[in-house]
């Protein structure tokens, strides 16, 4: 592909791509320990965690109602979560209440802003768009109170030109709204962007939706076939600098 087209802006995913994945593993885990004390369950924490995940996630790390809710009123993506608490709790005779909800909706939020934690090699990356003078925004499917608290507990305010969440627009990635307000916001077109993530189906096949140049980080789908549509591959975010090294122009 050329190199030689002007780049105005670069958009990041946020959870797995800025956020460490192993790190957001970690606030599950102890979000099971909360439930496995608060209810007195027998089962262990690890069991708890594979019903959890097992009614939340596809293989690819994608949420499991995504494809059958295209079509659907939106929802939060907390409510996923609630979903699948409800499911572990159904797991052990036990009735979700409303009182239920709230408090898992704490130990939620609680653990994530306790042990989530940013990529090696974030702050360089974002730097380097900076210093290129190039619009650094976040699209992302987080929802607006946690994408707000958790960039507050990360120390990410203010440094995003523009964030973009699926709560904002009421449409997940990879529907081609969240994109096309992303790049609204920032004064260009896609062919003038950058997307950067971690998921092939929503980050990548989203932003090549609108021509974006697009950055793939395969840090858990190995066992996927290797995608055509994505125009570079790395393994985790700090790879990423002698790419841009390539692609980006100063003005």
């Amino acid at each position: 592909m050329s190199h030689k087209k002007s780049v105005k802006a670069i958009f990041f995913d946020f959870g797995g791509t800025l956020m460490d994945a192993e790190s957001d593993k970690i606030a599950h885990q102890n979000m099971m320990k909360d439930i496995k004390t608060h209810y007195s369950i027998s089962a262990s924490e690890e069991d708890l965690l594979e019903i959890y995940q097992s009614q939340l996630f596809n293989n690819d790390m994608t949420i499991k109602e995504f494809a059958q809710s295209s079509s659907m009123q939106f929802k939060r993506l907390i409510s996923y979560s609630f979903n699948a608490f409800r499911g572990i709790l159904k797991e052990f005779n036990i009735e979700a209440k409303k009182t239920d909800m709230d408090w898992f909706n704490i130990i939620f939020l609680d653990n994530h802003i306790k042990y989530a934690q940013l990529v090696e090699g974030v702050w360089d990356v974002i730097n380097q768009v900076k210093d290129k003078g190039c619009h650094c925004g976040i699209i992302s499917d987080i929802d607006n109170d946690y994408q707000q608290k958790q960039f507050q507990s990360l120390k990410l305010n203010g440094v995003f030109d523009s964030i973009t969440t699926s709560e904002e627009v009421k449409v997940y990635k990879p529907g081609p709204c969240i994109f096309e307000t992303a790049l609204n916001k920032a004064s260009c077109k896609g062919n003038e962007s950058i997307m950067i993530g971690d998921s092939y189906s929503k980050d990548i096949a989203g932003g090549k939706n609108l021509d974006m140049t697009t950055i793939w980080i395969d840090n858990y789908q190995n066992n996927l076939q290797k995608p055509a549509l994505a125009d570079y591959t790395i393994k985790q975010l700090k790879d990423i600098i002698p790419i841009f090294n390539k692609i980006l122009q100063i003005s």
